[in-house]
């Protein structure tokens, strides 16, 4: 990915000698770095999730794997949005972790920045690991430590958009918020063509054909029967568009105005599911015509002629009372752009991420024992300190750091994470093998996954099935097999 380099903001009004830049001093965790410019954008790294669409691979409890630490072509897949902040020469970084993650998180940062010489600090901002925090709320905590701007990026987002035209849309709408939009990624079919998984959460997205502002956001899991438009909504805005192929990067470019309401607003703690309705309600600041007067999306007659009626509600005042008008617009890119949250997709995008993102996962890891009769297609990537033994295949899958391969295994479409051991004469197709997994010999298993530190006795054969330590289920006894319930509508990626 090609470093895009933003146009520096204006400077601060303060002289050099005031500017406390200038000093080269620290502020407990926060490095000041000797710079007479500030940045326009401070970027924030949402990191805190607990992965609950992916709880197979991730959850809150400890001892699992973090999600943002997940591998993604062998890459933990916070460094994909960490990566894309560095190259846009950013040189300070926010993250945003649960304080149980934070160890595991920083030192991998910290090893992979020291590595690569990059010259870039991050804060670590934690989040008690039983508070029930939403990213609205990290926003309240990250905005006093800065004067600028934030982008907010989530750790589970990859992609190559251009970040400065993704800026400019925002500069010249002088928008609230903006954020990145894109087609929805899907594997095209033989014929060409791209076929929409039926398993995807879809976003709804209404937009203002004009100038692309939003005029309504949902996810498909947050609609209940039907969407509703409110009346003056459609009024102001009569040609809005409703895609259903697009998605929510989960990037965002957010104002000070945005930051400031957030203190007006404390029962506003989730981003996408109530801050960003409630900028999108905002947009709707009055509009006359001959019958009518719309107060913040609500219709009251013009004749007003009790004092019930001349009351109007809060939202008009709340409104009435911002400096300025509030505008959410959206950037459409056609670059690459995924979300790795859903677990149904979580081996197609290692697959797409590995041919898209080339220029940013390492090659295959040193210090390897292959043997000279094993195959290893050119779409497979192996990390540190793997042993492979002879006579193996391996096809478009991802074989993480320290994992042992016995002779005559034949694996394909499947990702393998650190420090796993495969006996002789086991075939896995379209399978997740976690951390510390045991797969004795002479098994097959297609379309499953085995979850940390589970062992898979030898002859065993599953398909379409989960497969989990017994500490890892509430109030499972000896039973450790669950269907999970795609066994039979797998997607295919051997094709």
């Amino acid at each position: 990915m090609s470093p895009t380099v933003l146009p520096p903001a204006p400077e601060d009004e303060k002289s050099d000698e005031e500017t406390p830049a200038n000093t080269g001093v620290s502020a407990g965790n926060f490095r000041v770095r000797n710079r007479r410019r500030s940045p326009e954008f401070t970027p924030v790294v949402m990191a805190a999730g607990c992965g609950s669409q992916m709880f197979e691979l991730s959850n809150d409890r400890a001892g699992k794997t973090p999600k943002c630490m997940l591998p993604v072509a062998n890459t933990p897949m916070i460094w994909y949005s960490v990566n894309f902040l560095i190259a846009n020469k950013f040189e300070e970084i926010f993250v945003v972790v649960r304080q149980g993650d934070k160890d595991v998180i920083e030192s991998y940062l910290t090893n992979t920045i020291r590595k690569l010489e990059h010259d870039v600090h991050i804060e670590y901002v934690c989040i008690e690991d039983d508070a029930d925090l939403g990213t609205a709320d990290s926003l309240r905590i990250v905005a006093p430590k800065t004067k600028s701007d934030l982008l907010v990026i989530s750790s589970d987002l990859i992609t190559k958009v251009s970040l400065s035209e993704l800026a400019n849309v925002h500069r010249a709408n002088n928008a609230a918020l903006t954020a990145l939009i894109a087609p929805r990624y899907s594997v095209p079919t033989p014929d060409g063509r791209r076929k929409r998984n039926k398993k995807d959460d879809r976003d709804f997205i209404g937009l203002d054909p004009e100038d692309d502002r939003i005029l309504y956001i949902a996810n498909e899991k947050d609609i209940e029967d039907e969407i509703s438009i409110k009346r003056g909504q459609l009024t102001r805005f009569p040609h809005m568009r409703l895609h259903t192929n697009l998605l929510d990067s989960h990037l965002y470019l957010v104002s000070r105005t945005t930051l400031s309401m957030l203190d007006n607003h404390p029962d506003v703690s989730m981003m996408r599911c109530e801050l960003l309705p409630l900028l999108v309600r905002k947009q709707i600041k009055q509009i006359v015509n001959t019958n009518y007067t719309v107060f913040a999306d609500r219709i009251y007659s013009k004749k007003q002629d009790t004092d019930e009626d001349s009351k109007h509600p809060d939202e008009y005042f709340d409104i009435l009372s911002e400096p300025e008008s509030v505008g959410c617009y959206v950037h459409h890119t056609d670059s690459f752009t995924v979300r790795v949250n859903q677990l149904h997709n979580y081996i197609k995008y290692n697959k797409a991420v590995s041919e898209n993102m080339d220029d940013v996962i390492p090659k295959n890891g040193e210090n390897c024992d292959i043997s000279k009769q094993t195959q290893v297609g050119k779409c497979s990537r192996l990390g540190n300190s793997v042993k492979i033994a002879e006579k193996c295949s391996f096809k478009r899958s991802f074989i993480g750091n320290r994992v042992q391969i016995g002779p005559h295994c034949k694996i394909v479409d499947t990702v393998i994470m650190d420090d796993v051991t495969i006996e002789d004469n086991v075939s896995l197709t379209n399978c997740i093998v976690c951390k510390d997994v045991i797969i004795r010999n002479k098994c097959t298993l297609k379309d499953s996954r085995i979850c940390d530190g589970f062992e898979v006795s030898s002859g065993s054969e599953f398909v379409g099935e989960s497969l989990v330590a017994d500490s890892e289920i509430p109030n499972m006894m000896s039973f450790s097999i669950y269907n999970s319930g795609q066994g039979s509508d797998a997607e295919d990626l051997s094709k």
